[in-house]
């Protein structure tokens, strides 16, 4: 492609991606100088209107300190009257005059000092007003702040009194701990007991099987009044894929569920050859009580009867799995007695601390609602984030796309800058020749025709400046 300079007509060669470069540079140059254009323009603008509000506040100030200037230069043309009254008044009344006259003047003095103190006051309580805005303005963070820290206040004592419950709480399960030790203890006796009838209640459990041995005890004990609305029934869920334990027993506080065991039951003659051990139950049991939403998972178990551990009475096995117990058969109305009083207390305490709660919300502040508030406020104001720094990167990645686009142009530049530097040349040489061969001399030499047309248009111009003149 050509393109012809428009001063001194040269013509240079250019190809497709030079002249969309040089198009390119002249658009982005039209759109910066406009850009900046409107910029200033705005700028202008803004100043020109903050400056016309100052001036207009000024001009106010300015009006109301000549009204004042006024009345002063009243009171001193009218003080300058009393003043040549006094003058042209008799020799006999000058003394009297005089006297009347500079009381005058000091009243006139002190009106003047007055309105001088009155236009210092106006100042000064345009400087209050404004001192009393930021003022408000302080306050009104402030009690904005204070209403947030009594919140927060509120917030952190209801903490601590939930925490002071809950250590009430483990000092009452440590009761508890020391009361089952003692339970432990006195069951000792019974233990010896067992051990010495244990051929005997073997035979018993086997005849009428270790299941109805425990039904019959609890059914003996709700007989005497013990959980009157508790559920203890055999566990005949028969789902798909599911197995089935053998007891279930659930108790309810207030219509609410507050214990729930799961059963297992395993007995054994003495006289067999093959002997089970407790753990090889603990899966299947522990499998039973998460299928059927049960809290506790309880083996009622009389095998290995030569081991101490088991013997000791209800042993907890929660380091295998969550919440498990394995007891012997006269331990299982005492282990459900002592569930049942902690959970039971548990429940209780838990509607106890909700009915505080209640009423300290009531009587304080909504804390659900400013905790929901300040986390919908932090959910938000991370999503603000993340756009905003989704922004950024968006904002980087086209900064670094600019910079190689501007990379490339730059070289496109530096070959238009060698094309033009190129063209420089050409057109020095060609002001060159122009300069030293494009003479009339030059033109002439070899040439009479030109030389008598430019030696007439010599004379004639020389005529008509006389003509002129």
């Amino acid at each position: 492609m050509k393109l012809q300079c428009p001063h001194c007509k040269t013509s240079f060669q250019v190809d497709e991606n030079d002249y969309a470069a040089i198009v390119a540079q002249v658009k982005n140059a039209e759109f910066e100088a406009e850009l900046q254009r409107r910029l200033q323009e705005l700028d202008a603008q803004h100043k020109a209107e903050d400056k016309a509000r100052a001036l207009e506040a000024e001009q106010k100030m300015q009006q109301r300190l000549v009204d004042k200037d006024q009345e002063r230069n009243d009171l001193e043309k009218e003080v300058e009257r009393l003043k040549a009254v006094i003058a042209n008044y008799d020799a006999v009344k000058k003394a009297e005059e005089a006297s009347a006259a500079a009381q005058k003047v000091q009243e006139l003095n002190e009106l003047s000092i007055s309105k001088d103190k009155e236009i210092a006051d106006l100042k000064n309580r345009l400087e209050l007003a404004d001192k009393q805005r930021e003022l408000d303005v302080i306050q009104a963070q402030n009690a904005c702040n204070g209403q947030i820290h009594e919140k927060e206040q509120a917030i952190t004592e209801l903490s601590s009194k939930l925490e002071a419950q809950e250590l009430a709480a483990q000092k009452e399960v440590l009761e508890l701990g020391r009361q089952h030790a003692a339970l432990i203890k006195a069951k000792d006796e019974e233990i010896e007991h067992y051990k010495d009838m244990k051929s005997r209640l073997s035979t018993k459990l086997l005849g009428e099987t270790l299941e109805q041995h425990c039904q019959n005890m609890f059914n003996r004990a709700r007989s005497q009044g013990q959980y009157p609305n508790a559920y203890f029934e055999k566990d005949n869920d028969t789902r798909p894929g599911s197995t089935k334990g053998d007891f279930i027993f659930r108790d309810y506080f207030n219509g609410e569920e507050y214990i729930s065991i799961m059963f297992e039951m395993k007995n054994e003659d003495d006289l067999s050859t093959t002997k089970q051990h407790n753990e090889h139950f603990f899966a299947k049991l522990d499998k039973d009580r998460r299928e059927k939403n049960c809290e506790y998972a309880i083996l009622v178990s009389t095998l290995e009867a030569d081991n101490e551990l088991y013997n000791e009475g209800i042993v907890d096995v929660s380091y295998r799995y969550p919440k498990m117990l394995v007891i012997r058969p006269q331990f299982f109305m005492s282990v459900i007695a002592l569930l049942s009083r902690t959970a039971l207390r548990g429940a209780e305490r838990l509607i106890s601390l909700q009915q505080e709660l209640a009423i300290a919300q009531a009587q304080t502040v909504d804390v659900t609602k400013f905790e929901q508030r300040r986390d919908q406020f932090v959910a938000n104001f991370g999503k603000l984030v993340e756009a905003h720094i989704n922004k950024q990167d968006d904002a980087l990645t086209g900064i670094d796309k600019a910079i190689e686009a501007a990379e490339k142009q730059a070289e496109n530049l530096r070959k238009i800058k060698s094309l033009f530097e190129a063209s420089r040349q050409k057109l020095i040489k060609a002001n060159e020749c122009a300069e030293n061969d494009f003479t009339i001399k030059k033109l002439c030499h070899g040439n009479p025709t030109m030389r008598a047309k430019f030696e007439e248009t010599r004379q004639l111009e020389g005529h008509n400046t006389l003509l002129t003149d």
